[in-house]
């Protein structure tokens, strides 16, 4: 009898904490060569969110930081989505601005195929950590993170991981980087999982990618416009200039 009562007790604590989740990590993000931000990683039970902060620095060789001056109140940008996937994809709801319009976009994305490299370790914030490596919608990434904190999120939209991700970035780039700068193991009861973003119209990942295409095209063809007759333009372009680069709703159409 006493062994199954320290077996029960031993049970119903793991699950107790587990379905307690709290889990807040504080990410440093190079969006750009020259701009830098913070974004912050909040889990609770099955609620995750991922909140990046609306003060930009803008960098130049180093020696100065200011923020970009703006007629617009400042914003805060969010990426929501629930800790349980559904197996081959996970939804996400975020906000993104194209021009002077802010959107709420619902983005379903397929799953990673992580490599996880075991031999290759590095402690971060004092937690044991994992190489791994994907291809994230056309940009080859590296992750680092910890099964010390057994659950399966990060910043930004990656995931699939058997554990938080602390360290992540594109290769071969000096930005699209997060770097964690710190671990708590609680969340502030402040922090709202579900904010309200009524105010910004609704539209689907598609959608907004179709806007910022054509955004992208007719700035262009606004600049050549300018240009004299006859001025031949040589563009080094290899497609979008973001980390994410191809779409699943892309390949779905080219069948």
């Amino acid at each position: 009898m006493n062994f199954k009562k320290k077996y029960f007790t031993i049970f119903f604590v793991m699950f107790f904490l587990r379905g307690l989740a709290q889990i807040h990590v504080k990410y440093y993000h190079v969006r750009s060569p020259i701009a830098t931000l913070y974004e912050d990683l909040y889990i609770k039970d099955n609620d995750v969110i991922s909140i990046q902060d609306s003060i930009v620095n803008f960098n130049s060789n180093g020696t100065m930081s200011a923020v970009k001056p703006s007629g617009r109140p400042l914003s805060k940008n969010y990426f929501i989505s629930k800790l349980q996937d559904k197996g081959k994809t996970k939804d996400f709801f975020f906000t993104g601005l194209d021009r002077n319009t802010k959107y709420f976009i619902h983005d379903n994305l397929t799953k990673p195929v992580w490599k996880i490299d075991e031999t290759k370790t590095k402690k971060i914030l004092g937690y044991n950590c994992i190489k791994a490596t994907t291809n994230f919608r056309g940009s080859e990434v590296t992750a680092y993170f910890t099964k010390e904190l057994p659950y399966s999120a990060g910043p930004f939209k990656f995931f699939g991981l058997p554990g938080i991700i602390l360290d992540i970035r594109e290769d071969n780039k000096n930005f699209n980087i997060w770097k964690a700068e710190k671990v708590e193991l609680s969340v502030d009861p402040n922090i709202n999982f579900t904010p309200k973003l009524s105010s910004y119209p609704k539209i689907t990942m598609k959608e907004f990618i179709d806007l910022k295409d054509g955004t992208q095209n007719n700035e262009m063809k606004d600049l050549l416009s300018r240009m004299p007759a006859g001025t031949k333009v040589q563009s080094n372009s290899k497609g979008r200039a973001g980390l994410e680069k191809k779409f699943e709703f892309e390949q779905m159409y080219a069948h």
